[in-house]
């Protein structure tokens, strides 16, 4: 599916290169996605902090 968006994005970029200022986005696949991390304590990355 990313391959065929890549694809598209560059069709259109060589179609109107004109609207594009930079590159196409990354479409490389991402390994891990994590959804509901957690409790920011609880999550190596860190997190925000709720207001009081």
């Amino acid at each position: 599916m990313l391959a065929k968006r890549h694809a598209i994005y560059q069709q259109a970029k060589a179609k109107h290169p004109e609207r594009w200022a930079k590159e196409t986005r990354d479409w490389t696949p991402v390994s891990a996605v994590t959804l509901n991390p957690g409790k920011p304590e609880d999550n190596q990355q860190g997190g925000q902090k709720r207001a009081a």
